[in-house]
């Protein structure tokens, strides 16, 4: 599993009773509804249920997303107050990403950052500027109990980034994976119990991608270790972790390209956690 992070089991386990429980309520406790004013023989068949769901939905990922970014912006904030970095912009109202982050004064060194959710959903919606010397996609799980985090972690690395890298050529240097449960009352972290930044909670996860894309002259190219990127330095400093703790927060993505027994082209993905292979899986290119 890429992150030992889990839901509490009996509260994992309530969720599809709490589905049944409302998608039943017309029948199982009309009383219910009357209570509020609502008709029972209404609640399905004219869709007053599915609307009601669809509204809540549609609030919370937009207020999600506000809070997502806001997240991020907090942390470069901290981030250039420490002189981590010496400055940044958010850019999502006139770009294909979100944050424009100068790393370094002179020499000049930027790094640009796309905000997405916990399943890194239209990724490929991002853009790399051409100024960038390292592209980051930064994904927050926003607290449901439905996933546990490595599945959100699985389908963006396997899935989304290592597809945007190998079939569109789009280079993503890192990934950043923060979970807004990590290490709160309702899930401790059990990896780094240390590291929580007062102002910003716990420490992202960093997920290190390969340097360059992987090519079939170049089919596994090395992944960026702390000392090729500079981004993620900065940021895990900012949530307060020493120096001799980021080990806890990184991963090492490795794709590769292979021909199979039929020549077809796979692509093997890897990712290892203080030089132990996690997780490792072949797909068609």
């Amino acid at each position: 599993m890429l992150l030992p992070c889990t839901h509490d089991p009996a509260a994992a386990a309530q969720v599809a009773p709490a589905i049944e429980m409302l998608q039943q309520l017309d029948k199982r406790h009309p009383d219910v509804l009357r209570m509020h004013g609502l008709v029972p023989e209404d609640y399905h068949p004219k869709l007053v249920f599915r609307s009601a769901i669809e509204s809540i939905r549609g609030s919370y990922i937009a207020s999600a997303m506000t809070k997502r970014q806001g997240l991020v912006q907090q942390a470069l904030e901290v981030a250039k107050g420490t002189g981590a970095i010496a400055d940044f912009q958010p850019t999502s109202s006139r770009q294909r990403f979100d944050f424009e982050v100068s790393l370094t004064g002179s020499p000049r060194e930027m790094a640009a950052i796309e905000v997405k959710g916990g399943e890194g959903n239209s990724i490929n919606i991002s853009q790399r500027p051409l100024w960038a010397s390292e592209f980051a996609l930064w994904c927050h799980l926003d607290g449901a109990i439905v996933n546990e985090p490595s599945y959100g972690v699985s389908s963006i690395i396997f899935n989304r980034v290592a597809s945007e890298m190998v079939k569109r050529g789009k280079h993503v240097d890192m990934v950043f994976f923060r979970d807004a449960l990590c290490n709160t009352a309702v899930r401790p972290c059990p990896k780094c119990q240390r590291t929580r930044s007062a102002e910003l909670g716990a420490a992202p996860d960093v997920f290190l991608m390969p340097q360059r894309l992987p090519t079939e002259n170049d089919p596994k190219p090395p992944f960026h270790t702390m000392d090729t990127v500079l981004l993620p330095t900065r940021i895990l400093k900012a949530y307060g972790v020493a120096p001799d703790e980021f080990e806890d927060h990184l991963w090492q993505v490795s794709i590769g390209l292979t021909r199979d027994a039929r020549r077809r082209l796979v692509r093997e993905i890897s990712v290892y956690h203080k030089g132990q292979l996690v997780e490792s899986r072949r797909s068609a290119r």
